[in-house]
Formats: C-alpha cells, sequence, structure tokens
C-alpha cells in the first residue's frame, strides 16, 4: 500500500488504527497527521441530501443537525461578532443550512460552500451567498483577498486535500482577516471512539503535532491551537490564525476569555456569553457559577434545541447527584450494619464476663513450627510366602 501524507509529503507511515467500518488510518511517521488508507477518488457520493438527516448515529451524516449546530456553532457566532464590530464579509466553509451565518447581525455580509445541494439552496434562502460547491472549485480563487473572516467548523476533515483547503482558506483572507477552524482531534488522551467508530466520511484524522506542522507550514501565520475537550464525546482541535500581528492579538485575546475557566461573573457581559458558550454549551462543563449566569446567554439565543440539549446535560448530572446520593445511603447503611454488629458482640462478651467473672480470654496458643517427620525404617521382609512360614 501506498503512502502519502497530505501534510508533509512523507511516505512514512509508523502507526495504523482501525475503524468500525473496517478501514485502517495511517499515521505519518514524520508529521503525526492521519489518513484513510486508500481514499476514495471522488467524495461527493458522501454528501448526498440525506447526508443532514441520517437515519443511523454511525453512518456517514448527522442524525439530527440542528440539535448538533444548537451546541456546536453557537460559540462560533458568539466569536465572529466580537471579532469584529463593524461591517465585515464573512465566509463558512461547509456552511450546511446557513443557520449559524443567518443569525450573525446584519452587519456581516455571509457567503458560504456547501457540498450538500438540498442544504445550500435552505442556505440561500437564508441569505447566504452560495461560492461553490467545494473548497477545491477553481471558482473560488476569484474571491481570494476578500473575506475578513473564514470560518470552517468541522469540515477540512472532509476534504482530499486538507492542506490545499487550508491554504486556499487563508489566501480569501483580506490582510487584517482572521480564520478561524475546528476539527476532530485523535487526542493522545481522551477516547477517541467516536472518530474512529462514526462520521466515516472523513479522510484526514488530525492530531496536535499533525496541525502543528500544517500551520507552521504557512510563512507569516500567527496561529494559536488547543485540543478542545467535548463531556462525554471525543476531542476537537481548535485553531485560530491571521496573517496581521494586530489581528492575531485581538483573536488571541478573545480565544482565552473564551476558554477561560475562572468565575464568569468577573467578565464583562459580552465576554461572559462567549465563555458560557464554550463551556457550557458546546463543552458540556456545568459549574455553579456558569448556571446562574445562564440568563446572560439567553440574551443571545432562544433556540429550542439548544434548551432541549442543555436539559439532556442536566438530567445527566441530576442522574449521577441521585445515584452519588443513592452510594452515599449505601455506605450509610453499611457502616450502621458494622457498628450494630460491633456492639452485638460487645454486648455478649460482657454477658459471657458476668456469667463467669474469672473467665478471662485466652490468648490464642502460638503456632509453633512442627518438626518434619522422619523418614521411617523399611520394614523387614516378610517370612511369609504363599501362605506357609519358613
Amino acid at each position: 500500500m501506498t503512502f502519502t501524507c497530505n501534510t508533509c509529503g512523507s511516505s512514512m507511515s509508523d502507526r495504523r488504527e482501525m475503524r468500525g467500518d473496517g478501514k485502517g488510518v495511517l499515521f505519518c511517521a514524520v508529521c503525526g497527521m492521519g489518513m484513510v488508507e486508500n481514499p476514495p477518488a471522488n467524495t461527493d457520493f458522501f454528501y448526498e441530501d440525506g447526508y443532514y438527516g441520517a437515519d443511523t448515529g454511525d453512518a456517514a451524516g448527522y442524525h439530527d443537525y440542528e440539535l448538533t449546530a444548537s451546541h456546536t456553532q453557537l460559540w462560533v457566532r458568539l466569536l465572529i461578532e466580537r471579532l469584529s464590530s463593524r461591517p465585515a464579509r464573512i465566509l463558512d466553509i461547509g456552511c450546511a443550512d446557513g443557520s449559524m451565518l443567518s443569525e450573525l447581525p446584519d452587519r456581516f455580509a455571509a457567503s458560504g460552500i456547501e457540498a450538500n445541494a438540498a442544504a445550500a439552496r435552505k442556505a440561500a434562502a437564508r441569505g447566504v451567498t452560495i461560492l461553490a460547491n467545494d473548497i477545491a472549485d477553481p471558482a473560488v480563487r476569484a474571491a481570494y483577498g476578500s473575506f475578513d473572516l473564514v470560518t470552517s467548523i468541522a469540515t477540512f476533515e472532509h476534504v482530499l486535500d486538507m492542506r490545499g483547503a487550508v491554504d486556499t482558506a487563508l489566501r480569501l483572507l483580506t490582510p487584517e482577516g482572521v480564520l478561524v477552524l475546528e476539527v476532530p482531534l485523535i487526542s493522545e488522551s481522551a477516547d477517541n471512539k467516536d472518530w474512529f467508530h462514526g462520521s466515516y466520511e472523513h479522510i484526514t484524522y488530525p492530531t496536535i503535532r499533525g496541525m502543528t506542522h500544517l500551520l507552521n507550514g504557512f510563512a507569516g501565520l500567527h496561529w494559536i491551537g488547543f485540543e478542545a475537550p467535548i463531556k462525554g464525546f471525543s476531542s476537537s482541535y481548535i485553531a485560530v490564525a491571521a496573517h496581521s500581528p494586530a489581528a492575531f492579538g485581538n483573536a488571541r485575546a478573545l480565544v482565552e476569555t473564551m476558554t477561560s475557566t475562572g468565575d464568569p461573573t468577573l467578565l464583562s457581559v459580552g465576554e461572559r456569553q462567549l465563555n458560557l458558550a464554550y463551556h457550557l454549551v458546546r463543552s458540556f462543563v456545568p459549574t455553579p457559577e456558569r448556571v446562574l449566569a445562564l440568563p446572560d446567554l439567553f440574551e443571545v439565543t432562544r433556540s429550542k434545541p439548544l434548551l432541549r440539549r442543555l436539559s439532556q446535560l442536566w438530567y445527566d448530572d441530576c442522574v449521577k447527584a441521585r445515584q452519588a446520593d443513592y452510594f452515599e445511603q449505601q455506605s450509610s447503611n453499611w457502616q450502621a450494619a458494622w457498628d450494630g454488629s460491633n456492639q452485638t458482640m460487645l454486648a455478649l462478651q460482657a454477658e459471657l464476663a458476668r456469667r463467669d467473672p474469672q473467665a478471662e480470654p485466652k490468648p490464642e496458643p502460638p503456632t509453633e513450627r512442627q518438626p518434619e517427620p522422619q523418614a521411617q525404617p523399611e520394614p523387614a521382609p516378610s517370612k511369609r510366602r504363599w501362605g506357609v512360614w519358613k
């Protein structure tokens, strides 16, 4: 089997993992990026009209895209809004039905790239300009240098040429533009089962090493990237990048605010909304302070699927709390049973002492080592033969 790493061009692979569909994933020995073994020549068949409504959880596509988008894209929208307070042009690569773009304020002129024809039609109906159905379409080059913001959320891993797709995304930016991306991550510490046993349309399997090598390969690019865990799910990787040091500095500060684990009440309202969208909605990590701050988040979204997802999160926590209470009660029961047995034993000993005051507990005799048995001498041969004594 011939292996060529799309990220660094190496032909050496030092690791192979198996997907649930029987296909292998090879990891580059040089940069660490993963790629499906024997990728298809064309991926269009993955993105037919049923892609955003797949019947099974392990098939290609989404079982409930509206629910998924409600909690995976809110942080993106709020980050975009804070990255640009002035009129701006934004391109979303893999825009699906345009739900995220359509919720942006009117100051944003929204464009998208979408492979699924039905979703692209929905996005267009929401006012999104569809640039193309593929990031590799030559027509995209005409828009180089046009966009203040480019987003790609859970998309780059689908394309046959991931490095080329990231390169195109960066070329589409204005000199002060910012790229925001998220891809699934084959983590060194978290469980990767969701990526190896689902989403079989994925071509590239990013790692920290692979993404570092990829982004460092673009001259003059300023970027920050990190593993972004998701409670109850496999990790992803988030990065922001810009050519301009000033634009990158602003983006980096916002990302640090977004991922801050401190008390959200110490942030401004806008910062707190972004922080809650990342930690509480996207990552499913509630704390008492975050839950109390939820009214601020409801000012920027009233999505029913989002409320449904949060309800599921709180339900899971309540179940765990109930289980914790059960185990605590069981522990108390066991302690009470032990205390009761101990009291019974003490009472029995007291009763025995009352009946026989002279009796004292006799210690167990020490165990002495017994001498090893000596070999017995062989008995003298009998003089009896066949019933006759000689």
